[in-house]
């Protein structure tokens, strides 16, 4: 009973601290994509992806992303990022066999700064992808806390899968007509 009290809290509290204001004027704002597939790790099922801005420094710099089973991986995305340099910083599931999860949740941090996994600097409004990745489970010691690697994914769907699946959900004017003129343009 603790631990499911214990979760919720956790839930709750990272909710918080994730959703800033309400963003209701998208022209300055950029849609950030990418592709994780979690086959590798102990996670089965993706529930949670986080951005982080780290320049300009900002009071609330955490962007939750929309997230979706798509092509053997999970999709996700948000529409709200601001002008400036943000890093995928971590992804959170959990084990699950059909509809029946576990109460542990595995979170996958990939790091605010020092290297290029999930980056991308966003100089004016558009649509930016921030790559397609595999999480690999690394072997550790009898005693050592268990470890992950990133690497791009050789099966990931293409920019254009995954625009147009992102498009089936998109309702603002402004970031529709931005993922069709960036379709245009992928191949």
């Amino acid at each position: 009973m603790l631990k499911r009290l214990a979760l919720v809290l956790s839930v709750l509290l990272l909710t918080a601290c994730a959703s800033g204001p309400r963003v209701t004027d998208f022209t300055d704002r950029s849609v950030g994509y990418g592709w994780l597939n979690i086959d590798d790790v102990d996670a089965s099922r993706l529930h949670a992806v986080y951005i982080y801005q780290f320049r300009p420094l900002t009071k609330e710099p955490y962007y939750l992303s929309s997230v979706r089973k798509f092509k053997d991986g999970y999709l996700y995305y948000t529409e709200t990022l601001p002008v400036g340099s943000f890093k995928t910083e971590s992804a959170s599931g959990q084990r699950c066999l059909l509809i029946f999860c576990g109460n542990t949740i595995y979170t996958y941090s990939f790091g605010k700064q020092g290297d290029d996994v999930g980056a991308v600097v966003i100089k004016t409004p558009g649509v930016y992808h921030m790559g397609s990745y595999d999480l690999k489970h690394v072997k550790t010691g009898w005693f050592e806390q268990g470890k992950f690697g990133v690497v791009p994914a050789a099966n990931a769907p293409s920019k254009r899968e995954m625009l147009e699946e992102i498009l089936k959900d998109v309702e603002e004017p402004v970031i529709i007509e931005r993922l069709k003129r960036e379709l245009a343009q992928v191949r």
